[in-house]
């Protein structure tokens, strides 16, 4: 008997092996594909030099990993094993909270205080959105700063108690809410406004098993915003109605993003979500540019296409990087005249939510900031606008301050000095090259780490 059961089990573990060089082969079952980011990896070739070198074989090694068969399926199982077994999420930057509530560790960490960039940075950004701000509205556009909601703030006691021994006093949405309010700052909090009226809304905020906002909850902040913008406008605006609700408890669009990335076997269960059926009506459409991170998705999508349809085609520079809708060939900002393309909207708007509150304001100020610069410095003080006259204070007040730097570092003075003698310059000729050149290094653009 016992022979038997080892014969079978022999040949069951045989076809299994079969079945999966078939599969990586001939593809005969279709498996969907796994959601999320994947390097593509490619079959090697063959050469007697990378052979002999061992490289062709490590190559090979590498791509049998990525493309064995049922891989997908493996991937899913393996997966559904740890949350199942042990609560515990197999792709990085996720995590289960409590009573099952999905997160992206992003969102927390930057509650937490961990992401926080310090005071210093928070001012000069703050400082900087002011200044961009008072310039833009000498040409008759808005600037406005727009801090979307954030899971971890709406749902703080759904955070693993771990994540607490280690949280900071502050985090970067405090420090810069009370910086906006010092500078004047044009700022619309919808982070405060949800967290505040928590338990009084109608439909849910967020569904338990995605990182963004619902489109209910979008499309409160998408009618407050379009009142803003009317009464600073004092014209009548295009406006839409939620018109009643979809009769379904499916999840679109981003509802459910974490669970799709988590590549599970088995759904988990969800909060209702209940999708408004928008209405649209006919008015002013003012020009909108929004610069923001993945929550504009939310809004910006084709089924829903709020923006779209209420404001004229501003567009939305996705971390201010690439350009929707899409202009073939170009897409990057790069390849924009970036000063031109700010002062022709009415209103711009700088979107973040926690999760990327340490990239903000993703190089606005320092981009508009060196557009400007490029053309200021050919003009003659008479010619001067109102808006040169406030760019013009704020260039000389950091010229200021960095030549004070100098002065008081012995090392960067000394070699100030030996440029001066090289040169054939004075010393203050030589901090003035030096504190120049700084200020316009420190304009240009950071990477954006995402």
């Amino acid at each position: 008997m016992k022979n038997w059961i080892h014969k079978i089990l022999c040949i069951i573990t045989l076809l299994v092996f079969v079945a999966i060089f078939l599969q990586g082969k001939l593809h005969f079952v279709d498996i969907k594909k796994l959601n999320g980011a994947e390097e593509k990896i490619e079959r090697p070739k063959f050469s007697f030099a990378s052979c002999k070198s061992g490289e062709y074989q490590a190559g090979i090694e590498r791509y049998s990993k990525e493309n064995f068969g049922f891989r997908e399926s493996f991937i899913r199982l393996y997966h559904q094993y740890l949350y199942s077994l042990y609560g515990k999420d197999a792709t990085k930057g996720f995590v289960t909270g409590k009573d099952k509530m999905l997160f992206e560790e992003s969102y927390i960490i930057s509650y937490t205080g961990e992401t926080f960039v310090g005071m210093d940075k928070i001012r000069r950004n703050a400082q900087q959105i002011r200044l961009i701000q008072d310039m833009l509205a000498v040409h008759n556009v808005t600037l406005l700063t727009v801090f979307a909601p954030g899971k971890a703030s709406y749902y703080p006691e759904m955070i693993p108690d771990y994540y607490f021994k280690k949280a900071d006093t502050t985090n970067n949405y405090r420090e810069y809410v009370d910086e906006f309010a010092r500078d004047s700052v044009n700022l619309i909090d919808f982070n405060k406004y949800f967290c505040d009226n928590k338990g009084g809304f109608d439909r849910a905020i967020y569904c338990n098993l995605g990182a963004h906002w619902t489109i209910y909850a979008a499309s409160l902040a998408m009618d407050s915003l379009a009142r803003y913008m009317e009464a600073k406008t004092g014209r009548e605006h295009a406006y839409f109605t939620i018109d009643g609700f979809v009769d379904s408890d499916s999840l679109i669009n981003q509802d459910d993003d974490i669970y799709k990335s988590m590549n599970l076997m088995f759904p988990i269960k969800h909060n209702r979500i209940d999708n408004p059926i928008l209405g649209f009506h006919d008015g002013y459409k003012p020009k909108v540019l929004a610069i923001s991170d993945s929550y504009w998705w939310t809004v910006w999508a084709w089924n829903v296409a709020i923006p779209q349809n209420i404001f004229s085609d501003g567009g939305f520079w996705f971390y201010n990087t690439t350009i929707y809708p899409e202009r073939n060939p170009v897409q990057s900002i790069d390849e924009i005249d970036y000063r031109r393309e700010i002062e022709d909207q009415e209103f711009v708007l700088l979107v973040c939510t926690e999760a990327t509150n340490h990239l903000f304001p993703f190089n606005f100020c320092r981009r508009y900031l060196a557009s400007y610069d490029y053309s200021f410095v050919a003009k003659s003080p008479s010619d001067y606008d109102a808006a040169d006259c406030l760019y013009a204070a704020y260039k000389q007040s950091v010229l200021d301050g960095i030549k004070n730097e100098i002065v008081s570092n012995p090392e960067w003075l000394d070699n100030v000095k030996s440029q001066a003698i090289e040169k054939g310059i004075t010393v203050e000729e030589s901090i003035n090259d030096n504190a120049a050149y700084t200020y316009m290094l420190r304009l240009e653009p950071e990477d954006l780490g995402r």
